[in-house]
C-alpha cells in the first residue's frame, strides 16, 4: 500500500509542478484589446461547391481540431467568444497517377477552403487563412475515395485551427517593437 501512496503523492507534485510553470496542454490566446478567450464556437461552412454536403465532415473535423488542439471550451457559435467561419470554395477532381501505358490509377480531389477567426463580442475579424487540400485516392479499390476525401478535410481542418490560432497566440505574446 506504501508504494501507492509513494506514486500518487508523487503523481500530484508533478501536477503540481507543471501547473505553477505555467505548463499548458493548447492554445489559448489573449485577444487584441486583452481578454483572454475562453471559449470558441466552430459555424458550418458555406459550401460554393458542386460536391453536396462536404460541409458537414469538414465541420465534424474542425470542431475536433479545436478540442485537440486549444485550451478553449466548445461551445455553439452564438454562445463563444472566438467563432470560426467559413467557406468551401472549390471543388475539383482531377486525374491524378498514370500506369507506364498511360492507364489511370489514381484519382485527386482538390479542395479550396476559407476560414476567418471573430471575435464575436466586438465582431472584429482576428484572422483569415486559406487552405488548399490535395487528395490522391486509388482507383483499385471501391469506396476508398470517401475515405481519402475525409483524411483530407481533417488535415485541413487542423491547418485552419493552428494556423488561425497560433497567428493569434504568436502576435498576443510577441513583444512591441519600437
Amino acid at each position: 500500500m506504501a508504494p501507492r501512496r509513494i506514486l500518487a503523492t508523487l503523481v500530484c507534485l508533478a501536477a503540481a509542478l507543471t501547473a505553477a510553470c505555467g505548463y499548458r496542454t493548447g492554445l489559448s490566446p489573449a485577444l487584441p484589446d486583452g481578454r483572454t478567450a475562453a471559449s470558441i464556437g466552430v459555424e458550418i461552412f458555406g459550401n460554393e461547391t458542386l460536391l453536396p454536403n462536404i460541409e458537414q465532415p469538414l465541420h465534424a473535423a474542425t470542431s475536433e481540431s479545436a478540442r485537440r488542439f486549444l485550451d478553449l471550451e466548445l461551445l455553439s457559435p452564438r454562445r463563444a467568444d472566438l467563432v470560426l467561419t467559413g467557406s468551401i470554395k472549390d471543388f475539383q477532381r482531377r486525374e491524378g497517377a498514370r500506369t507506364p501505358d498511360n492507364l489511370f490509377v489514381e484519382t485527386r480531389d482538390v479542395l479550396l477552403i476559407e476560414a476567418t477567426l471573430v471575435d464575436r463580442a466586438r465582431g472584429v475579424t482576428l484572422g483569415s487563412t486559406r487552405v488548399e487540400t490535395v487528395v490522391g485516392s486509388a482507383i483499385d479499390v471501391p469506396g476508398r475515395e470517401p475515405v481519402q476525401r475525409e483524411r483530407g478535410l481533417k488535415v485541413a481542418a487542423d491547418q485552419i485551427v493552428l494556423s488561425l490560432l497560433a497567428d493569434l497566440e504568436y502576435r498576443a505574446s510577441a513583444a512591441p517593437q519600437d
